[in-house]
């Protein structure tokens, strides 16, 4: 059986008014921290990214107000997948990543070896000399497209890297991918949003997602959780190692 993790607002100190987090496993305490941001949303990330430091890998949690108190639980049987998942692909498969910018996509693609990508950014420079150029975002979409059907016909194992965070865009590919009979895998890349941040502050300007738009798609991403990917017609769907 799992062991359970749980996650939950406490009061731990003596006085009784200091709040803070503190993380259970199997009904144990295993420790606690004080807030982590003023922001209520960016508290909880923050305590996410804490206790999965102290699990060692990432975990997909579900919030609850059921019996008790406000808490988010984690089953603790789902270890990160790292490059070694690619080795459980079955040929002929589309690998679909979803995640912000900055959380990782292309580089791991390129640490992987994967012999066959299709980079939305890239598309964008061959047609308009500038990756960063979304003026240019509705031609290259089309040229994906028609890659893709290339490539899935001709029964390529393939690796679409973009962001992938809306429902609407990941239900085109997966119907895509069974038109030619082929499997669709997702893989989620969803780092802490800072790292995102910072990340996505140390490419060059014309590579840069606004803010906004970032918290945008880190929220969506979040919501895209392996159960609901595969709620969604994917054959089986990963979180993936990122630094933490």
């Amino acid at each position: 059986m799992p062991v359970s993790y749980v996650l939950a607002r406490a009061q731990f100190d003596l006085a009784g008014d200091l709040f803070g987090w503190q993380l259970n496993r199997g009904g144990l305490f295993l420790d606690c921290h004080q807030d982590f941001a003023a922001d209520f949303d960016r508290d909880v990330e923050g305590a996410m990214d804490w206790a999965e430091q102290i699990i060692g890998t990432r975990q997909d949690w579900r919030h609850t107000r059921a019996d008790g108190p406000e808490r988010w639980l984690a089953d603790g049987d789902r270890a990160a997948a790292g490059a070694d998942v690619l080795r459980s692909i079955e040929p002929g498969t589309l690998v679909v990543a979803v995640g912000p910018g900055g959380s990782g996509k292309s580089t791991f693609a390129a640490e992987a070896g994967i012999a066959t990508v299709v980079c939305l950014d890239s598309l964008r420079e061959q047609i308009g000399g500038d990756a960063g150029d979304q003026s240019v975002t509705p031609p290259a979409v089309v040229e994906q497209h028609i890659l893709l059907e290339k490539h899935l016909s001709e029964g390529t194992t393939l690796y679409l890297d973009s962001t992938n965070v809306e429902a609407g865009v990941r239900a085109a590919l997966v119907e895509q991918a069974g038109r030619h009979g082929r499997p669709a895998v997702a893989l989620r890349f969803l780092p802490h949003l800072d790292t995102c941040r910072a990340r996505n502050r140390a490419r060059p300007a014309n590579r840069r997602v606004p803010d906004d738009v970032l918290a945008w798609q880190h929220s969506l991403a979040l919501a895209a959780t392996p159960q609901a990917l595969i709620g969604e017609g994917f054959t089986a769907a990963h979180d993936v190692v990122t630094p933490l």
